[in-house]
């Protein structure tokens, strides 16, 4: 008996040995591919705005990352980001009521920044800066330019991805017809 036991032990831990090393992988934040760099004169800082895609298009997910020359320790941000057409984008609700104040990046936490966001418009986008520190406070302006939306429009891809629906609809319909419990023979026999 105490033979079963220990077999069933000794595969219960190699089974389940393999298993830890995958979950803690899967665990981890995996770091930033940095592929665009902008600098951007605020005040007495210079801030460099970094981003996970170029050249940016509209409605595409991307990461934002904000840093000065002297790191974010001891500094206080804000950041307006304005759509071609005027509405400011609040991609983040931290610390203050209008979501404004910008917070570390998740996955780069000596930095601040935006995780995952997609600009929705095209056009000339503006980042309003705003930072005070030890040096004083400073603002300042960063225009980026954002292309149209990759692919084909929104409304002809709805369009191909609904197709299939259009052709098991009729089908089902169909179907429901043929075997509906009012058209079976045994359903009008009375016992």
């Amino acid at each position: 008996m105490s033979k079963r036991i220990l077999l069933a032990l000794a595969a219960f831990l190699a089974a389940t040995s393999g298993v830890t090393p995958a979950y803690a992988r899967g665990t981890e934040a995996e770091p930033l591919d940095i592929v665009h760099t902008e600098l951007t004169t605020v005040g007495p800082y210079q801030v460099r705005t970094s981003f996970s895609r170029w050249p940016l298009r509209s409605e595409r997910s991307l990461d934002f990352l904000f840093e000065t020359q002297q790191g974010i320790t001891g500094l206080k941000a804000s950041l307006k980001p304005v759509a071609p057409d005027g509405e400011v984008l609040r991609p983040q609700q931290q610390s203050t009521d209008d979501g404004t104040e910008l917070a570390r990046h998740p996955r780069a936490l000596d930095q601040w920044g935006f995780d995952i966001v997609a600009l929705n418009q095209p056009g000339i986008w503006r980042f309003e800066f705003t930072l005070a520190g030890p040096d004083g406070p400073g603002t300042g302006v960063l225009e980026v330019p954002v292309g149209s939306r990759p692919g084909p429009p929104g409304a002809l891809a709805w369009a191909v991805g609904l197709l299939p629906l259009a052709a098991v609809v009729p089908l089902g319909g169909y179907l429901w017809w043929r075997t509906r419990p009012g058209r079976r023979r045994d359903t009008w026999q009375w016992a």
